[in-house]
This record gives C-alpha cells, structure tokens and sequence, in this order.
C-alpha cells in the first residue's frame, strides 16, 4: 500500500479504481471516497466500485447521487452500474427514482441482462408493486436463484401466502438453491396460512438438505408458525430445543399467540423471558394483561399493572 502511494495513484486509472474497490469492500469508505477524488481520470469501473460501495455500506441516497453525478460527467452506465443503482432505490423503497432507472435501461439496452432485471424485480417487490415485479419475472428469459428470491420475499411479505408457497415450489421444481432469504419467505408464508407441517417440513429441509444455519428470523418465523396455530406447547418445547435464547421478537411472537388462544401459563414465562431481554418493552405487560382479563384474572391485573409502575 505505501508503495501505491509514493507511486502516486491518482494518475493511475486502474490502480486507483482497484484502491476504491478494496476500501469500499473492506468497509473503508471515505478512504474510498478520498481515493476517489484524487484521481485525474474516471472511467465507468472507477464509477460503478464507489457506487457499489455506497450500497454495499448502507449509504443508499450516496448511492443514488454518485451515480447522476456520473451521468452529468457524460459516463454512461453499464448493466453493474445500473443494477447497483436500482438495488440502492429498492433499499429505500424509492419507487419514483426506480421507475427512471427503469426507463434508463431500455434507453440504454440494459434491460435484458440479469443483474439489472433481478435489481428490477427486486425494486418493485419491495415497493409494493407485486404484480410489477411478477411481470418482469415473467419477462425473464434465464433466471437464477437471485431472480427468485425477491419475488417469494416479496409476496409474502404481503400475505400472499399461497402464491410464496407456488413459486418456492416452481424454484425448487427448476432445482435451484433457495437460501436463507427465501426460506425466512416461505416460513412466514406457512404461518399465515396455517401450513404448520409444511412449514416443519421446510425448516427441516433448510438445515439437512440446503445445509443452511439457522438464524434468529428461522426460529421466530417457526416459533409463530407452531404459536399462531396453538401448538403453544411445542412452541415452548422448539425454543427449548434452540442453540440459542430468542430475541425480543422471538418471545413477543409467542406472547401474542399466548394471547390470542388465552394460554396464561406460557404466556406468564413468554413475558417473564421478554423482560429479561428488553426490561422496558411494554408488549410484555400489555399482552399479559390482556391475557388475565380475557380469564377474568383482575387481582392479577392489578398486580402486574403495580409491577409495570414500580419498573417505570
């Protein structure tokens, strides 16, 4: 690196495009964006690796604007470029931009490559419009396992359970690999429309024949497929069975199950162990309490309510 720099990277189009690129990826970027600046002379991979980088470190609206200031520059964007761009607008659910980009890749003949069509499917899932991205899916002459997950994610992220469940299926049925993404879609798409075995069936599937590690949104997403059901007692029996405590989604998930089939027993160790991780979280004493008074339990209302005022 110190010789990069006594060399003098800034007249070096490809030296300095390659410094941009490691920052950014190695999460350094306003070293990026230093190495950026300095350089005489841009070309389109200089571009693309700052405005990867944005997106790639959260800084979606940076994102955005590198890339119009390229555009002004007279640069025009290849399918990396354009597909980073449409990524950063679907992270911010930025409809009105992507629909420019949108439009900037047919003028530009970008339309057909599979990172600006997955960027595209992907934006118009997460804003909303589901049948958007269905079309564009369907417009699709290859697809990989990319293309699929957004569309899976997104209608489930909607309560279209069954059209999750149909296309995981379909993306199965063309053998490709799903991954943890898609998996956390179709779980929560079983749990909404009471598929309870199913779903046991893809989570077993997960870890033995996909060889995926579960995270926190696999067990919650089970914890609320087996509660929502009122299979409360396998409920508490999974997370028994977990390599690690739930978060505090976790167990207000199955404190809300507790409160809609009236379960006070689990309900009152739900509760107990949501305090222990967020001891300011009011669901806890809210779901309780509503569980007391659906079984008529006022004095232990009352108690809990003077419990939640001393903590306060």
């Amino acid at each position: 690196m110190a010789y990069i720099i006594r060399t003098d990277y800034k007249d070096n189009i490809f030296v300095g495009s390659a410094l941009v690129d490691m920052y950014s990826k190695c999460g350094s970027i306003r070293h990026a964006e230093k190495v950026f600046k300095r350089m005489v002379h841009k070309n389109i991979v200089s571009w693309t690796a700052l405005l990867v980088g944005y997106g790639q470190n959260g800084l979606s609206e940076e994102a955005m604007r590198i890339f119009c200031e390229m555009q002004r520059n007279g640069v025009e964007p290849d399918e990396f470029t354009l597909g980073s761009v449409i990524s950063s607008c679907a992270n911010l659910a930025s409809l009105e931009e992507g629909a420019q980009f949108h439009s900037q890749a047919l003028v530009f003949g970008l339309i057909s490559f599979i990172t600006v069509y997955n960027a595209l499917v992907t934006l118009y899932g997460k804003c909303g419009s589901i049948e958007d991205s269905h079309k564009l899916f369907n417009e699709m002459h290859i697809k990989d396992e990319v293309s699929w997950t957004p569309l899976v994610s997104g209608y489930a992220q909607f309560g279209k359970a069954n059209q999750t469940i149909d296309l995981f299926e379909r993306m199965l049925d063309n053998d490709l690999k799903p991954d943890d993404v898609t998996f956390i879609g179709v779980l929560s798409a079983c749990s909404r429309a009471g598929l309870v075995e199913k779903g046991l069936k893809y989570f077993q599937s997960m870890i033995k024949e996909h060889v995926i590690v579960p995270i926190h949104d696999h067990f919650t997403c089970t914890i609320d497929l087996l509660s929502r059901a009122g299979r409360l007692q396998e409920a508490k029996e999974f997370i028994g069975r977990m390599p690690f405590q739930p978060d505090a989604i976790g167990w207000a998930t199955l404190l809300s199950s507790c409160r809609l089939h009236c379960n006070v027993e689990i309900g009152e160790w739900a509760a107990d162990s949501l305090v222990k991780v967020e001891p300011h979280n009011p669901a806890s004493y809210v779901l309780l309490s509503k569980i007391y008074a659906a079984k008529g339990k006022r004095d232990d209302v009352a108690r809990l309510n003077m419990t939640r005022d001393i903590r306060d």
